[in-house]
């Protein structure tokens, strides 16, 4: 039997298994629905608590008790994963992510050179106590291009003379209010969210707030209060947002001489969303590197990234 039919038949019995835990567990059903709206509509982190309340509600509705989370939680995988390749992720305790000063930095920077820091790589599990739904599929890059291509296009035809005509909903066929939130906003929130972790990452993991203002000017966003074109937003709303979000960690410190100071180090939902192999491949991409380039990029990226993803 070849390998092509192993992976046949493992699918098929991935399927078949996922087939069965929805006929059997109502409530994991009730469950994937919630987590797949709250993942659609607001990209938010589900705490522990909400999870369980979801899932006690569900079982009241179907009439089970005795649920064991680690059971329920692995059932909702089970149909995430092989029904919409997604799957539930818990997230490491803030406690357990280094948020310190200069110091830390440079022990940080020192372990760099031995084991990485203890990269984060495997995924929590059921016992952790916040969650997100990553993207489970594999990476297909030329299903990607062809993805970004086509938003390339519908942006493109919705800049008329230099300007951007994207707000007026009534302008053109195709530019209706679900290709602008789904197209336009989409790319641009994702492109500048890109650009702020990739600056923390090359500035070791901890960049002050001046100093990320000041580089982000250079890709033309505004820093003196007026919305950034598209995303209707300013910078600090941005940044506050990408803050609640946890893919920055806002830092404060007192100083004598300088007052206040605010610095930005990567947040866990980055650890998790966005690991080191997804930071390889955009950097190489970008360098438009050949596979035989990119051998030591791995290392060099380790390097470059200070602590970003130590836990």
């Amino acid at each position: 039997m070849s390998s092509t039919d192993n992976d046949s038949d493992s699918d098929l019995t991935e399927d078949l298994a996922a087939l069965k835990t929805i006929k059997e567990n109502p409530v994991a059903r009730k469950v994937v629905r919630y987590i797949l709206s709250r993942g659609e509509s607001q990209n938010s982190i589900i705490t522990r608590t909400k999870l369980q309340s979801v899932i006690h509600d569900a079982a009241q509705e179907e009439n089970v008790t005795k649920l064991s989370f680690s059971k329920m939680f692995m059932d909702i995988n089970t149909i995430l994963d092989n029904i919409y390749g997604f799957q539930l992720t818990g997230l490491p305790s803030k406690n357990s992510i280094s948020t310190g000063g200069n110091n830390n930095n440079t022990t940080a920077t020192n372990n760099n050179n031995t084991s990485a820091n203890k990269l984060m790589d495997e995924p929590l599990g059921h016992r952790s106590q916040r969650f997100i739904l990553l993207n489970n599929a594999p990476y297909l890059k030329s299903f990607d291009d062809f993805k970004l291509l086509q938003s390339i296009r519908t942006y493109e035809e919705l800049v008329v003379n230099g300007e951007y005509v994207g707000d007026d909903i009534g302008l053109e066929s195709s530019n209706t209010l679900e290709s602008k939130l789904s197209t336009d906003q989409d790319l641009a929130y994702k492109g500048i969210l890109t650009v702020i972790l990739c600056i923390i990452f090359f500035s070791k993991n901890n960049i002050l707030h001046q100093e990320l203002i000041k580089i982000l000017e250079t890709f033309g966003i505004p820093s003196d209060g007026s919305k950034i074109p598209i995303l209707n937003s300013t910078i600090d709303d941005l940044i506050k947002a990408l803050e609640r979000r946890e893919y920055i960690i806002k830092l404060e410190e007192k100083s004598d001489t300088d007052g206040e100071v605010i610095s930005y180090r990567i947040g866990r939902r980055t650890q998790a969303e966005f690991g080191l192999g997804s930071l390889e491949i955009l950097v190489q991409e970008i360098m438009g590197l050949e596979e035989e380039q990119a051998r030591s990029l791995r290392d060099d990226i380790v390097k470059s990234v200070g602590d970003s993803y130590s836990i």
